[in-house]
């Protein structure tokens, strides 16, 4: 045999073996690697919906839990407003009653000394004029009882609302309270 055909032979050899025997290992570390690779990919993707499912809930959550924590400080902003227009309105009809018990003594002060100078007036015009305004004054006198009556009325009527607005002013603080605390979790 020449060289040229033992040369020829031996590439021929060299080029079999390593199209047979090269592309098994090959093929085997590919198959291998092909059969891993979906299931860890798989497992990845799992991993990564699971993670993105988690997320969207704790969105949904944080968005439900801002809604809230907005309509409850809304509503605690309108009922404070209205506790406070409440407490002006029972501030004044106190200080009207006040007013009133003040007056109160000082008309019946003046009737009694309208009195005392009509017994002792001789003008007879002096006289009747001051029966006229005793007259007024004793009109007056029982128009103030009265309204002095309506507004002991308005008075425990309208402190009633403010206690009532103030429970519910108080219940949504702790309704707002309640919302931090789960906010912060254990």
């Amino acid at each position: 045999m020449s060289l040229v055909k033992r040369l020829a032979l031996g590439c021929l050899l060299c080029l079999v073996t390593f199209c047979y025997v090269g592309p098994t290992r090959t093929l085997a570390q590919t198959r291998r690697s092909a059969e891993l690779a979906p299931d860890h990919q798989d497992q990845i993707l799992q991993q990564l919906l699971t993670e993105v499912r988690e997320l969207r809930l704790a969105v949904q959550r944080a968005t439900v839990n801002n809604t809230r924590f907005q309509m409850l400080i809304e509503r605690v902003r309108v009922q404070q407003g209205h506790v406070e227009a409440l407490s002006r309105q029972l501030e004044a009809i106190r200080t009207q009653l006040s007013d009133m018990r003040t007056a109160q003594p000082q008309m019946e002060q003046q009737i009694k000394d309208g009195e005392e100078f009509m017994e002792h007036a001789t003008d007879l015009n002096r006289r009747a004029e001051l029966e006229s305004r005793i007259k007024v004054m004793k009109g007056g006198l029982e128009r103030m009882a009265r309204e002095s009556d309506q507004l002991r009325d308005r008075e425990a009527a309208t402190n009633s609302e403010v206690q009532i607005s103030q429970a519910k002013l108080n219940e949504l603080n702790a309704q707002l309270d309640s919302l931090m605390g789960e906010l912060k979790g254990p």
